[in-house]
């Protein structure tokens, strides 16, 4: 009976689990990319009766206090697990009309299979563009679900109220 040699079993393993391994987006405009194709995500335009100048600095404020957070767990599952996950927002003026918002998550432990680009996982993105003096739209770029809480806030934020931070897990 001839056996098949170590190496050969660990190329089909390998072969096999990279085949199965999903595609995480390592940029802002990849993100942007795969929400829009619909895929366990949806794109939402809102306009708000807000100048660009306005939001922008209630985004700056809010984003920096609320989301720019690391959230420690402890869990007891028969021994003492610990985990964590470091927030990181980034709001910038990409035209005199127009900002960006994106929010990624860094994972600690790290899940297995993926490879996050710098800064963690994206979670949601949103571009905002002045229409004129008094009005701004926002296309809202996010997952179906796991976001309520901050979609809730930022729609606040978006308005121009200065609401309160939603609570992160």
């Amino acid at each position: 009976m001839r056996r098949t040699p170590p190496i050969l079993i660990l190329l089909v393993l390998s072969a096999t689990a990279s085949s199965l391994a999903i595609d995480v987006p390592q940029t802002r405009e990849e993100f942007v990319q795969a929400v829009a194709s619909g895929k366990g995500a949806e794109v939402e335009t809102l306009r708000v009766d807000v100048p660009l100048d306005r939001v922008y600095a209630v985004l700056q404020e809010r984003t920096a206090a609320c989301l720019d957070v690391e959230v420690k767990r402890t869990a007891y599952v028969g021994y003492v697990e610990r985990s964590s996950s470091d927030y990181n927002p980034t709001l910038r003026r990409v035209g005199k009309d127009r900002a960006e918002l994106t929010l990624q998550v860094q994972h600690n432990p790290r899940g297995v299979g993926h490879t996050p680009p710098q800064g963690g996982l994206y979670m949601l993105a949103a571009d905002l563009r002045s229409i004129d003096a008094a009005h701004t739209e926002i296309v809202l770029y996010r997952p179906k679900i796991g976001v309520k809480p901050i979609v809730a806030s930022l729609k606040e934020w978006f308005a121009g109220e200065p609401a309160s931070c939603p609570k992160l897990r």
